[in-house]
Order: C-alpha cells, then structure tokens, then sequence
C-alpha cells in the first residue's frame, strides 16, 4: 500500500504529486486534471480536506478552506480575467452565508448568500457612495462550476458533488460525479422514456435502485452493472418510490427516529453512542418525551444503522405525520463535515449527508420538525420516570400555541470536534442535552421546555465545560416556543 511522498499517473490522465498514507492520499499533495484544472492543498482519504487552492482550466481560482471534495467554510473565489472575486463563507461548493462581491470597477455587493443567491435587497457600494445609496439586486451566483444540478457536466469538468450529463442517446443523468464520471445516487431519464432512481456506476444501474418503465411496470432491484441481480421487497420498492401514507387525524402525534453508531465497519470504535440511543428511546417513551407508543418511534443501533435502513426508517416513519404532528430526528456516532457516517461507511461511499436527512424532514407534512445530533460522539442518559398524564396533556397542548417549523440543532460547528468526556461518561453535548430534555433547562419555570430554552442552556454549559473547544449551534426557520420536553 502507497505510503509515504510519490506520484500517481491515473489512467483517466490525471496526476497526483504528494504525501499517502495507507493507499490514501493524505497530508499535502497536488492533483493535475487531464483538463487543465489544478489543485494544491491538503488532502483526506482521497478527498480535497482543508486548505486548498484549485486553478481552473477556465482562469477561475478558489483559495480557502475544503470539506468533501468541495469549499466549505471561509474561502476567496477569483474570476477569470479579474473581473470580480467573492470572499466569504461557502457551503457545499456555493456561496452561503455572509460574503462580499467585489467588482474591478471598485463597487462590491455585501450581505447574505443562500445556496448561491443573494438574499433579496443588497446593499451596492462604491468608493464614492454614502450609506443611502443603494440598488437593489436579485441576480444569483455566476459560479457555474459548482452550481450542483445546474452544472452542464457535458461542458465543464465535474470532478465531484452533483450535476447533470446528456448521453449521446438523449438520456439525462441528474446526480453524483466521481473523478469526472456519472457514479453515485442519481436519477436517469431515459430517451426511450423509462425512468431509474438508484446508484449508477459505468453509465448502468449499480446497486439499489427503482427502474419506472415506460410501460408502468416498477422494479426495485440491487443492480450490477445494468443487470437486476435481486429483487428489493416490496416493502423497500415502496419506500424509495415515496408511497408512503400519511396518518390523517386530529390527534397530534410524535413520530421518531434515533440512530445511535459506536461500532463501525471501517472507522475507529466510539463509547456510548449505542446505549446513547436506547436511553433516548426511552426518554421518548416517557410523559418527558412524549410516551411514544411503539408504531412511532424506531432506533437503530451498530450494524443496523446503515446509511440504506436510516433513509428507508425515516422516510416510513416521519413521511406519516399530517400537518398536526411533530417529527424528531437523532443521530450519534461520527461525523464528517456536511455529512453523519453510518455505520457501513468505508472511508468513502455511503456518508449520510445533512441535505438528505434535510430533504426527508421537508418532505414531511409535519407542523413540528426537530433534528439534534451529537455529530461525533454522544453519550448515556439517566432513566425515566414512569408517565403522568397531566404532564403529558400539557406537553402536547404546548404544540397546539406554537407556529411550528424545522429546528436544527448541532452538537458543534463544523469545524469543530463533538468531545467525550470520561468523567460523564457521555458526550459533552448528549449529557447536558439529555440534561435540559429532562427539566434543567426550564429557564422560566412554565413546565414546558421550549427549543430556545434548551439551546440556551446547553450552548452555555458546554462551552463553560469545554472551555470554548465546543460551540453548539441552532439553525432552521421556527418558533422559538417550540416544545421539546416537559418537567414534573
């Protein structure tokens, strides 16, 4: 196995010039793409992971910081000829959040970006202009290369993350690039008007997928290479399709998924995210929590928390809640930045990443939609007490007075590390999350435990506990009234 500083010639024409480890390519190195485009930087199993500096074969150049294949966090992109550059945060490849658009003739365009679109009225200014000067602007992110679905991979090189590519035949691939090639999840239309959702490698089905026939026929099979090799149950065809009922009633309903990893196939073994889940699930089964009956509420733990069961458990659970119901999302294991790694990930394929988990939330007819996630580690809860009914009448009349939405709450920023601790025996995050769940966190004494309550509490107690290290975050469009628990 490559360790060590060498170079690599790829069949496909491209070169790597730069340090390995164990067959990866790790540390510092450069990758020379047969088309033109270089990229200098730091490396991590194979992906651009860091700080890097990639030269287009255009004259566009990116310098900042790297995560999976693509810019994340603080970086620069310059424009060919020096037309313009924009400097500021980016997230999976596109400008997002707070940035600056600066223009060759000394004007620049300040303000919030949303996956490449300036966020309505942007202030322009120029050398000369005073605060009052101001136009407005609602045109988007003229970075093409990293525009996902946008992107015309028959025309610019997709080396990574997502685009779309026309076949000589008509057919449409929507979906994954892997070193220039159409592989990963994706959906195929077909000239001939049959339609696949799936994996996809060497321009076939490869692995689960769904083929939609012209002729109404519907197939889900594991594929290899274009051929069906096994028939999926029906159960699971049902599921990628999306034919899922909704539960309509009057009744507000809680519906749950924990997912809690310690063992992993190809990653290093954690503490406690296992027992983490079951303790949660009991938290859930409490007048706490919620007293979830059985049909609402599934966990998966170690080997049965792949990234194939948490997609197939959430969209059967969350995608029944109707409009009056709340949907609750947990997982606990490693973590990458964008994505969380179940436990069939192998260093490259099968990360879960947070649009996935973010598409099943929207998906979701529910009022209430809650995710929390102790992204690296987590830890054990304490028991329950037994449910008291008038706790629990309580709890869900709180859902009744609040506006609802989707709440995102993290166990760390992504540049961050989630920490255990041995003295807890839990991590930082679940431990004082857990903690508040349970009533520490009921600022104003109500008996309610609202979501801006919780965070409150345990944002200051694990930044006080970690001295800074760790910074929980919380993002989303809610009401801050919220419910997530209850105190007896």
């Amino acid at each position: 196995k490559p360790s060590g500083k060498g170079i690599m010639y790829f069949a496909n024409g491209n070169k790597y010039i730069g340090h390995w480890e164990l067959s990866f390519r790790e540390g510092e190195g450069k990758l020379i793409f047969k088309e033109g485009h270089e990229y200098f930087g730091q490396f991590m199993q194979n992906q651009f992971n860091g700080h890097g500096i990639m030269s287009y074969a255009n004259g566009d150049r990116y310098e900042g910081n790297w995560a999976n294949d693509r810019p994340n966090g603080d970086g620069i992109y310059f424009f060919a000829g020096g037309s313009k550059r924009f400097e500021g945060n980016f997230l999976n490849g596109r400008f997002h959040g707070f940035g600056i658009m600066y223009y060759a003739d000394g004007t620049q365009e300040e303000g919030r970006w949303d996956n490449g679109q300036k966020d309505g009225e942007q202030e322009l200014m120029a050398g000369t202009a005073t605060e009052s000067e101001t136009a407005t602007s609602q045109t988007t992110s003229s970075q093409e290369e990293y525009n996902e679905y946008d992107r015309n991979c028959n025309q610019v090189y997709c080396g990574s993350g997502l685009g779309t590519f026309t076949y000589s035949d008509g057919t449409v691939y929507r979906g994954e690039f892997n070193n220039g090639q159409p592989e990963g999840e994706s959906q195929v239309n077909y000239s001939n008007g049959d339609r696949y959702v799936g994996g996809w490698k060497e321009h076939a089905p490869h692995g689960k997928g769904v083929m939609h026939y012209k002729s109404g026929r519907v197939l889900g099979a594991v594929w290899n290479l274009g051929r069906p090799v096994a028939e999926l149950p029906a159960k699971d065809q049902e599921v990628l399709v999306g034919n899922v009922p909704v539960d309509n009633n009057q009744e507000i309903k809680i519906w749950a998924v924990v997912v809690g990893v310690s063992r992993y196939e190809q990653m290093p073994i954690l503490s406690y995210p296992d027992d983490d889940a079951y303790q949660l699930y009991a938290f859930l089964k409490s007048p706490e929590g919620g007293a979830l009956p059985e049909e609402q509420i599934k966990v998966l733990v170690d080997e049965d928390a792949t990234r194939y069961n948490i997609l197939r458990i959430m969209r059967q659970t969350l995608l029944q809640a109707d409009a009056n119901d709340v949907i609750f999302f947990y997982f606990s294991g490693h973590g990458l930045q964008g994505a969380f790694l179940p436990s069939d990930y192998d260093g490259y394929n099968n990360r879960l990443t947070h649009e996935e988990v973010r598409d099943i939330m929207l998906e979701s007819k529910a009022k209430h939609k809650l995710v929390l996630a102790d992204a690296c580690h987590s830890g054990s809860i304490q028991a329950i007490k037994k449910p008291v009914q008038d706790a629990l009448d309580k709890y869900y009349r709180a859902f009744e007075q609040s506006q609802g939405g989707i709440a995102l709450f993290m166990s760390s920023k992504g540049e961050e590390y989630s920490l255990e601790d041995g003295g807890l025996r839990s991590g930082v995050f679940s431990y004082f999350l857990i903690q508040g769940l349970k009533g520490a966190a009921d600022s104003n004494l109500d008996g309610i435990i609202s979501i801006i309550e919780l965070y409150d509490y345990v944002y200051g107690k694990v930044r006080m506990y970690t001295a800074g290290a760790q910074t929980p975050i919380l993002t989303g469009n809610f009401d801050n009234r919220m419910p997530v628990g209850v105190r007896r």
